[in-house]
């Protein structure tokens, strides 16, 4: 055993030492100092005691004298003779002289001596190698804040076209707060430190990953739940809850996606959104189209089976299903489709011309499935998300975060996330749940989305717009007109607008007298007004979207508040950008 240092280390730490030892070098507690002696100082009864003899506790109670009081505590619970060893069988294995961790040692101080003064005292003294304040617990290391690399969260009116999500979550509910969102799928980090609501989300069991990936799943759900931290990813509908429901699972594992959508049925209530990340390979050679297509390959119709049964029941039970189209360039056009079950088919749109694929943004994407049964389409290409490592990967697996995540895969979450605010607004603006059909939210989505840009052929639908959406769902849910204004209502359509709104009058008798009616913008700001007038109940108002100058107004959220003798009625709608 050698209770010393070699001479080139003890010039290192001297050196090093020095060279911070300065008053606010780093924040510190005020009364504790780390200290390493140079070899043999140990505790005993409270007291430290030089075993080596050698000097090395020399001038340490004169500096000591400054203090009112003071402690020695060691900077390990583990015994003496554990730690003798571990110098002693790492010397045998490398043959290399080691420092015994014996001899360092925390004082603790009373008194109004300053901890850097006493510490740089403490330092000059020839038997200790290094005398520091004990720094105070710093944040753990996290990975860069990329939510300004999510497009997809930002205003329509934006380029790329992003879906209004950090404007959604100004409002109530619009975080997805009070709905749940199901993944069904596979290939889940449920560690991952950015998605802390994974844990314990698994719904069904004996699930296993048939590919032993644990990065598609962790992608899907990072885009709708990851938090709201101020680092990584943050989620479309933060504030919702998350179910995860495997679809390979069972005593001896079998894919079974029908068995899997009852489980989350019986799970979900209505209002609550299913996510089908599952596709279905209709020719045999990569043709994907929507999972709904099971078990029917090509050129047979779509026949009635397990995953569209199950489908029309989640629908039927409120609860809103979103599907991904599919990775495989076909037309389902051209196929002959048992119907419509009520859920949301989702294809693949641009984000950045010239990217890995030529489309630009809000066209197909070249190897998206498409057709008229197609609702609604999100971001095919750049989706920064949980998982895969190729945009951060210093912390390892459990912060991952991909800038490349992509396909029907990347798309159909940006959508089932803006149905789950939606839906979240829906129920804080007072209406229940179930109110929210899934036709009516499909149907909503869709009218006031993003048009799709063609070239290239082949209909994916448009991509959601949130802040239309909430403007439609506010005119059609319960408005929140005083009573002494019920006889009266407004409604202003098409919503959203491009070159003229009409804005109309509903009554309860023949004859209301309407004081004003003026249009405000999202600052309050008044922007055209419309003298006193007597509408007759039922008559309409053309306005052609303009400001009291005669100027064309911007795009974006407005507001049109009709005053009565009896109150007043509002009622938000879009103007799309021009």
């Amino acid at each position: 055993m050698k209770y010393y240092v070699s001479a080139l280390l003890f010039v290192f730490l001297i050196t090093f030492a020095s060279a911070g030892n300065t008053e606010g070098y780093y924040l510190s507690e005020d009364n504790l100092i780390e200290v390493m002696f140079v070899q043999g100082a140990r505790l005993r009864c409270g007291i430290l005691i030089d075993i080596s003899n050698s000097g090395v506790l020399d001038g340490l109670e004169e500096v000591l004298a400054s203090t009112t009081g003071y402690q020695w505590e060691r900077i390990s619970t583990v015994a003496e003779e554990d730690i003798d060893e571990m110098e002693s069988s790492g010397e045998l294995l490398t043959d290399n002289d080691l420092y015994n961790l014996n001899n360092i040692y925390r004082l603790r101080f009373q008194g109004d001596m300053d901890v850097w003064e006493l510490a740089e005292m403490l330092q000059e003294l020839p038997g200790i190698i290094s005398a520091m304040p004990v720094p105070l617990p710093q944040p753990l290391p996290q990975p860069p804040n990329y939510q300004s690399s999510q497009g997809y969260l930002n205003a329509a009116s934006l380029t790329p076209t992003g879906i209004d999500a950090i404007y959604a979550w100004t409002q109530p509910g619009g975080d997805g707060l009070g709905v749940t969102v199901c993944d069904l799928e596979y290939s889940w980090n449920y560690s991952h430190a950015d998605l802390t609501k994974a844990p314990g989300s698994q719904i069904n069991s004996q699930v296993q990953d048939p590919f032993g990936n644990n990065n598609h799943g962790t992608a899907v759900i990072g885009e709708m739940v990851s938090d709201f931290n101020g680092w990584g990813t943050t989620g479309i509908c933060y504030g919702a809850n998350l179910k995860t429901c495997g679809t390979y699972y069972g005593t001896s594992p079998q894919w079974n996606v029908a068995g899997a959508i009852i489980v989350a049925i019986s799970n979900l209530s209505a209002g609550d959104v299913i996510l089908l990340e599952q596709q279905w390979d209709y020719t045999g050679s990569g043709g994907y189209v929507p999972i709904e297509w099971w078990l029917n390959y090509s050129p047979n119709p779509q026949t009635y089976n397990a995953v569209y049964a199950a489908i029309q029941t989640a629908v039927a039970s409120g609860i809103h299903v979103v599907q991904a189209g599919g990775n495989g360039n076909i037309n389902t056009g051209s196929l002959n489709w048992f119907g419509d079950n009520g859920s949301m088919i989702i294809g693949a749109g641009g984000a950045y011309a010239g990217g890995p694929w030529p489309a630009g943004d809000l066209q197909r994407l070249s190897y998206s499935s498409y057709g008229p049964r197609f609702d609604l389409q999100g971001w095919g290409e750049d989706v920064v998300t949980t998982g895969y490592s190729d945009l951060y990967s210093a912390m390892g697996p459990n912060y991952y975060y991909t800038a490349t995540f992509s396909g029907t895969s990347s798309a159909s979450p940006i959508v089932a996330g803006a149905a789950a605010c939606c839906v979240g607004y829906w129920i804080a603006n007072g209406n229940p749940a179930s109110t929210l059909t899934p036709a009516l939210l499909r149907s909503t989505l869709v009218n006031t989305g993003t048009l799709q840009i063609f070239p290239p052929a082949g209909n994916i639908g448009p991509r959601p717009n949130l802040m239309g959406a909430f403007a439609y769902l506010y005119s059609v849910g319960i408005s929140p007109i005083p009573e002494s204004c019920s006889s009266v209502a407004m409604s202003v359509f098409p919503n959203p607008a491009s070159v003229s709104v009409t804005i109309e009058m509903f009554a309860s008798s023949d004859m209301i007298s309407l004081q004003g009616l003026a249009i405000y913008d999202i600052t309050g700001r008044k922007v055209a007004s419309f003298s006193n007038s007597v509408i007759t109940a039922g008559e309409s108002i053309i306005w052609d979207c303009r400001d009291s100058s005669g100027s064309m107004l911007p795009g974006g959220l407005y507001t049109a508040t009709g005053i009565y003798d009896s109150g007043s009625v509002s009622v938000p709608f879009i103007i799309l950008s021009r």
